[in-house]
């Protein structure tokens, strides 16, 4: 299915992104995960918008700041900036359209997902968290120092570059990966390191308020993103509809591992049961 893709402004200097269809059963706003960007979701992770757009879904997007085609040093994001910005982004799709509003965050984007829904849980129909960043694993020193590192040197680097091979066990999809010049393979800045720490510590403090209906997809041979993290949000969450879908030997990126197709067929039957 070809897609239709037009800029969408919703009030944050980032890159915006909208796949739009008509008569759209509900909203969807998607977020990409570290490193990566918002269009890597149209021909990569099976495909994800198209199929989103043929399952009568609109989506809509944006490049975090230092990703993609949004200013700032690449890999140094500020995560609380990021959640805010995620914040306007549901708020000018309330204001667009009466249709329900769905979200979908991967990995870093599952942590902004989630640390968005705990600050300001009005108004969201339902969620999808794919290997969701929500726990940081970092050594203590490097811990408390992060927050002083990162005033001082925001752009630094404190951990060891990303390993390529942890995305998918498709070689091909890790070729692809290792050979796109938009993705960030350098590991995060301080900046980002040191505020997502931030983030994810304030967020943990509303998770046992939940109430959204959420899926969580995680691969248990997941090297980037702790599945620890994802089956302690769910026993956390305060709601009864939650989903926590454990994929046998997967890697981080599911929707283009060698289970691509069960991913997408999970994440697109849960979000159907899901609308009005």
């Amino acid at each position: 299915m070809a897609v239709n893709v037009e800029a969408w402004r919703f009030g944050a200097p980032v890159a915006g992104y909208a796949w739009r269809v008509e008569g759209a059963k509900a909203n969807l706003l998607l977020m990409h995960g570290y490193g990566e960007y918002a269009t890597r979701y149209v021909a990569e992770y099976n495909r994800l918008i198209p199929a989103l757009n043929k399952a009568g879904i609109s989506v809509f997007a944006f490049d975090a700041n230092g990703h993609g085609a949004s200013p700032g040093p690449r890999g140094a994001t500020d995560m609380k900036q990021a959640v805010h910005h995620h914040q306007m982004a549901r708020e000018a799709l309330a204001l667009e359209s009466k249709a329900p509003l769905l979200l979908f965050g991967h990995s870093l984007g599952g942590l902004i997902t989630a640390a968005s829904v705990a600050g300001k849980p009005a108004g969201v129909q339902a969620v999808v968290l794919s290997a969701p960043a929500l726990q940081i694993e970092l050594n203590p020193v490097l811990k408390t120092l992060a927050g002083l590192i990162a005033a001082i040197a925001p752009a630094a680097r404190l951990t060891p570059p990303l390993e390529a091979e942890a995305i998918s066990r498709d070689e091909a999809v890790v070729e692809a990966y290792r050979n796109n010049p938009d993705v960030i393979t350098k590991p995060p800045a301080a900046r980002l390191g040191a505020t997502a720490v931030s983030v994810l510590e304030t967020a943990w403090t509303k998770f046992s308020a939940w109430k959204a209906p959420v899926l969580i997809i995680h691969g248990d041979a997941d090297r980037l993103t702790p599945i620890e993290g994802s089956q302690r949000f769910f026993e956390t969450i305060g709601v009864s509809d939650k989903t926590l879908d454990v994929f046998e030997g997967g890697y981080h990126e599911l929707l283009n591992d060698t289970e691509r197709d069960r991913a997408l067929a999970v994440i697109l039957s849960w979000l159907e049961r899901h609308l009005p």
